[in-house]
C-alpha cells in the first residue's frame, strides 16, 4: 500500500497549506520553511527509490493528479480572503508559498497530464492547472518542441555549458513563447486555417490565464491580484530552474534518438514522491508517453549532484558554485556517456 500512499504527499501538503493560509499572519512562513526543509533533509535521510512497481489501480494515481487543480484553486481563494490583512512580511510569505505550491503541484501536474494528448479529461485538467500558473503556453512548446529537440544546441529549454541561470531563464522563456506560436502557426496552416483562428491553442492558453487573473481581481482586490501574479512568477522561476538542472550541459547530435544519457536523473525517494517521479527524467525523455508510475529509475543514467530541491536552490542562489560542481560532472559525462560524435561536437564548443 506504501506504493500508493507515497503519491498522496502532494495533495496532503496542499491541504495543509490551505489550512495554514487560512490562519493568516506569519504561520505561512513556518509552513514554507518546513516544506522546503522537509524535502531537502528527506532526500538525504530516505535515500534513493529504485523500485519499479506494478499498479493494479491506476485510477488512484490519476486521482492524486486530478485533485491538485481544485486544491490549488481553494488555496488561491483562501489567499484572496486574507491577503488584505497581511503585513509586508506575511505577504511575501504568501507569495513564496503559493508560488512553490503552483510550481511543485501545478506546473508539474500539468506537465504530466498534457503529455496525454488523446485523453480529454487529462488535457482539460492539465491545461487549466498550467493556466493557473500563468504558463499554459508551456504545454505546447514542451510537448511538441522540447521533447523533439532536447539536448540540441537549438533547444531553448536545454541549458548550455557555462550558461548562467538568469540568462537561461530569459532565453528559455522567450523561446517557449516564440516556438509555441510557430508550432501552432504550422499546425493551423497544415489544416488550412488562419493563425488567428479561434482554434489557435497559443491564444487559448493566454486567454485561460487572463481570465483567471480577471476573476481574482474582481472577486478579491488589487493586493490579491499582485500576490497571485508574483506567485505565478515564482512558479515560473521554479520551472525554468528545474529545466536548467535537468539538462545542463548535455549534448545530442541532431537526428539521433533521445537516450537516458541526455537528461540528469535523480532517484531520491522524497523528491520522487512529491513530484510524481519527475525525478526519473531520463526515462521520461526516452518514452514521453509513459505515465509517471511506469517511469524507470535508471540507476546507470547521469545523476544530479544532489536531490531535486537542493540542486534547485544551489543553481538559483549559488550559480557559480553550481557550475563548478557541474564542470566536473560534465567531464565524467563526456568520458562515460557521450558518443564519439557527441565528443567531437563538444570539442568544437
Amino acid at each position: 500500500m506504501l506504493k500508493y500512499i507515497k503519491f498522496t504527499l502532494a495533495p496532503f501538503t496542499l491541504i495543509i497549506s490551505i489550512y495554514v493560509a487560512s490562519l493568516g499572519g506569519n504561520y505561512i512562513w513556518y509552513f514554507f520553511l518546513g516544506f522546503t526543509t522537509l524535502i531537502m533533509i528527506g532526500d538525504l535521510l530516505f535515500g534513493s527509490d529504485l523500485s519499479v512497481e506494478e499498479y493494479k489501480y491506476p485510477f488512484i494515481l490519476n486521482l492524486m493528479l486530478y485533485v491538485n487543480l481544485p486544491l490549488l484553486v481553494i488555496l488561491i481563494a483562501v489567499m484572496i480572503t486574507v491577503i488584505d490583512d497581511q503585513t509586508i512580511v506575511s505577504f511575501i510569505g504568501y507569495c513564496l508559498t503559493i508560488g512553490f505550491m503552483l510550481g511543485s503541484f501545478g506546473v508539474n501536474v500539468g506537465h504530466e497530464l498534457t503529455h496525454r494528448k488523446n485523453k480529454k479529461l487529462d488535457m482539460f485538467i492539465g491545461n487549466w492547472v498550467q493556466a493557473l500558473c500563468f504558463d499554459n503556453v508551456f504545454a505546447i512548446e514542451h510537448v511538441y518542441g522540447h521533447h523533439k529537440d532536447v539536448a540540441l544546441l537549438k533547444d531553448g529549454a536545454s541549458a548550455r555549458r557555462g550558461e548562467g541561470i538568469f540568462a537561461f531563464i530569459f532565453r528559455s522563456t522567450f523561446n517557449e513563447y516564440k516556438n509555441a506560436f510557430q508550432i501552432e502557426k504550422t499546425r493551423l496552416k497544415r489544416n488550412e486555417k488562419s493563425v488567428f483562428s479561434i482554434q489557435n491553442k497559443f491564444f487559448i492558453a493566454l486567454f485561460r490565464s487572463i481570465v483567471i487573473g480577471i476573476v481574482i481581481y474582481n472577486v478579491g482586490s488589487i493586493n490579491a491580484l499582485i500576490c497571485y501574479l508574483i506567485s505565478a512568477l515564482i512558479s515560473k522561476i521554479l520551472l525554468e530552474t528545474i529545466n536548467y538542472v535537468e539538462h545542463y550541459g548535455l549534448i545530442r547530435i541532431d537526428g539521433k534518438p533521445v537516450k537516458p544519457r541526455h537528461s540528469w536523473n535523480s532517484n531520491t525517494f522524497i523528491s520522487s514522491a512529491f513530484t510524481f517521479n519527475l525525478t526519473r527524467h531520463s526515462s521520461h525523455h526516452e518514452k514521453a508517453n509513459l505515465p509517471f508510475w511506469k517511469l524507470i529509475p535508471y540507476s546507470d543514467a547521469p545523476h544530479m549532484p544532489f536531490g531535486y530541491l537542493s540542486t534547485f536552490f544551489i543553481a538559483l542562489f549559488f550559480p557559480y558554485f553550481y557550475r563548478k560542481i557541474m564542470a566536473k560532472k560534465l567531464l565524467d559525462w563526456d568520458k562515460r556517456y557521450a558518443s564519439d560524435e557527441e565528443r567531437a561536437l563538444i570539442a568544437l564548443l
